[in-house]
């Protein structure tokens, strides 16, 4: 493996994350895989993260100045540290998650063996309270006709930088406001089965916190089915777009007419 060729960018992303971003940067900076930057792009924080950030001289900190809908803002805040980025490798990170020391030497590693690979993901492990367990990955729903796949968490997304660059511009991201990047990806990456790849290695720590984006969807409440309904839109739109074949089920239908329901509330 030749190190030099491959230099990684991780980009995080911090809204007010206090209490975790210490330990993210700290998850990074003591790689084993020592070819890379960090790039962390806050959020209109109002607490003190922005200023322990600060104090790291190797983190490259930006401001998002453009501020909308939290998952509208998180994909330009991926933008921006894009555009600042060096790497040719790009690891996601959120302000409140870690990486395993040997994340970044295992990403290298599998790009290595695979240069044909645009993407892969890991299998995190989800840090609720005092449990931690393996991430669910379902691999029945690599057949997608009827539902989207599995969406991984954000931190356990790896891509090739102009791959990604290539995924936003496809993404219509000024629409679908409740969906993040990590779902609008995996349904990319669905339809691009031979640029992408699931690693059978957990290399991430993915957090659970009640402030998080998640928080804001409870299950069966108006904004999740809102979003729900914004999901299959945006499924179907990517099927038709790369002309793929999709299939409406009763799931859409309900979904449809509920969220209907609650936007007729407003």
């Amino acid at each position: 493996m030749k190190k030099k060729k491959y230099y990684v960018s991780v980009i995080i992303t911090n809204y007010n994350k206090e209490k975790y971003i210490v330990e993210t940067i700290k998850s990074v900076q003591s790689q084993e895989y020592k070819n890379f930057e960090i790039i962390v792009i806050d959020n209109f924080s109002t607490d003190n993260s922005y200023k322990l950030i600060s104090k790291y001289k190797r983190v490259r900190l930006f401001r998002n100045i453009t501020k909308k809908a939290s998952a509208l803002n998180q994909i330009k805040s991926i933008e921006i540290g894009l555009k600042k980025s060096k790497g040719n490798i790009i690891c996601l990170l959120d302000g409140d998650d870690i990486f395993k020391k040997d994340k970044l030497r295992n990403i290298v590693e599998y790009f290595a063996k695979n240069p044909y690979s645009q993407a892969v993901c890991d299998i995190p492990l989800i840090k609720d309270k005092s449990q931690l367990n393996e991430f669910n990955y379902d691999k029945k729903r690599a057949n997608n006709n009827k539902i989207w796949p599995t969406t991984f968490p954000t931190s356990s997304i790896s891509v090739k930088k102009k791959y990604l660059l290539d995924c936003i511009k496809e993404f219509q991201k000024e629409k679908f406001e409740f969906l993040e990047i990590d779902f609008r990806l995996c349904c990319l990456f669905s339809l691009h089965k031979k640029n992408y790849n699931v690693l059978n290695k957990n290399l991430t720590y993915y957090r659970q916190v009640n402030d998080g984006i998640m928080s804001r969807y409870k299950k069966f409440e108006k904004n999740w089915w809102i979003k729900r309904s914004q999901a299959f839109d945006f499924f179907f739109f990517i099927k038709k777009k790369f002309k793929k074949k999709y299939t409406y089920s009763l799931d859409y239908f309900l979904t449809k007419t509920i969220s209907k329901i609650y936007n007729g509330l407003k």
